[in-house]
């Protein structure tokens, strides 16, 4: 497992110099992993701007490039994950799942009791990347996806429960 630093994007200062290059190296990282449907950053930005969104991203060892990200929102009893990437160079590292964890202790402590997501149901990746990581199939949204061929793949719906204190 890659030795990483993560940090919290601060809804704050998101005007500041640190902050632009952070949204920056995100879109970016978006960019080349999601070709067809990457947030800009200004979207990203844009989604921070809600009160229940926020952004956790992970930094190499030596602090000195972003490596990983998890776009999530938390409303209520509610987390949700958005997004969650690791650049290409740095995958089947551990990035993404010290980011899911993290990000679970985060919600956790801030009064959530589940963490849901939506998955494409051909990303089989992604697929047992979760259900490794506990996620259960509760529910599907048929036809969800746009294909770029003008067929259309379905949206698994999962949920963690976390642990009540």
């Amino acid at each position: 497992m890659t030795a990483i630093q993560i940090y919290k994007l601060n809804k704050t200062s998101t005007q500041d110099n640190t902050s632009e290059q952070v949204l920056a190296q995100l879109a970016q990282i978006e960019s080349e992993l999601f070709v067809h449907d990457a947030w800009s950053a200004a979207q990203i930005n844009s989604l921070l701007a809600q009160p229940f969104n926020h952004i956790i991203y992970a930094t190499d060892e030596l602090n000195t490039r972003l490596v990983g990200y998890c776009f999530y929102s938390h409303i209520f009893e509610d987390a949700e994950i958005l997004k969650i990437g690791t650049c290409r160079d740095y995958q089947q590292q551990g990035i993404a799942s010290q980011l899911l964890t993290a990000m679970a202790q985060i919600c956790q402590i801030a009064g959530a009791e589940r963490m849901l997501l939506e998955v494409r149901e051909d990303n089989h990746a992604a697929l047992a990347f979760y259900q490794k990581h506990g996620f259960e199939q509760i529910a599907v949204r048929k036809n969800y996806y746009d294909n770029h061929d003008t067929t259309k793949t379905h949206a698994l719906i999962m949920q963690r429960k976390l642990m009540l204190n």
